[in-house]
């Protein structure tokens, strides 16, 4: 290839591309705390003893898990507000949309994390008068933390990959900044491949935190 490599332009505009990064971070962090949020309400529905409660949380956890993400965050910004007539901001679409998706897989890890939790422990916890709020907090809550923390961290990483899903909808995230970049530029390559350095630097060190907590808890917690 004859292609000549020119970041110098990425310098000048960094402000630009600093700009779409700290918007990344903001989503992130909103969709995630958002996230567990939807998590905890849909694991206690999905949970309940009583039907009428069960049910709603369990359709609404398979109907958006259903639906691709990006598909999700389009839907919700042209279709929502011509359903229902409440038109928000792309950027408060983007972050519900996406707190919704990530509710959902949250959810799923929360319950399977309780449900994970020797019944004969809860057993005894009734047992000795224990109430069931106090029971989630000693005896199943601190267990199922332990096991979440693995998948969960996992999906923070997926949560970071589509927060670019806001480009679709002009959100100034830094795949839509670095878009906007190319065109100025017309460095496409140079570009692409700092957005792509910049997904590297910022999901590597989480998804081998994953790893090394994973193994961790399995060797002092859950090895015989």
């Amino acid at each position: 290839m004859n292609y000549q490599w020119d970041f110098s332009a990425l310098f000048e505009y960094r402000a630009l591309l600093l700009k779409g990064i700290l918007m990344t971070f903001q989503i992130l962090g909103l969709s995630v705390l958002m996230g567990i949020c939807v998590g905890l309400l849909l694991a206690a529905l999905r949970l309940s003893g009583r039907r009428w409660l069960r049910w709603p949380g369990t359709t609404v956890i398979e109907v958006l898990r259903s639906i691709p993400p990006l598909v999700l965050v389009v839907w919700s910004y042209y279709c929502l507000p011509i359903i229902t007539g409440i038109t928000l901001t792309s950027y408060w679409t983007c972050v519900i949309a996406l707190s919704l998706y990530t509710g959902v897989f949250f959810a799923e890890i929360f319950r399977a994390g309780l449900q994970a939790v020797d019944k004969g422990q809860v057993e005894a916890g009734k047992s000795l008068g224990f109430s069931r709020l106090k029971i989630l907090c000693l005896i199943s809550g601190p267990q199922a933390l332990l096991r979440i923390i693995p998948p969960f961290t996992n999906q923070c990483v997926m949560s970071v990959k589509n927060s670019v899903l806001g480009s679709y909808i002009a959100v100034g995230e830094v795949l839509y900044e670095a878009q906007r970049l190319s065109i100025q530029t017309f460095r496409p390559l140079e570009v692409l491949t700092a957005v792509a350095l910049f997904f590297v630097i910022t999901i590597l060190p989480l998804t081998l935190l994953a790893g090394r907590l994973e193994a961790k808890i399995l060797r002092r917690y859950f090895s015989r």
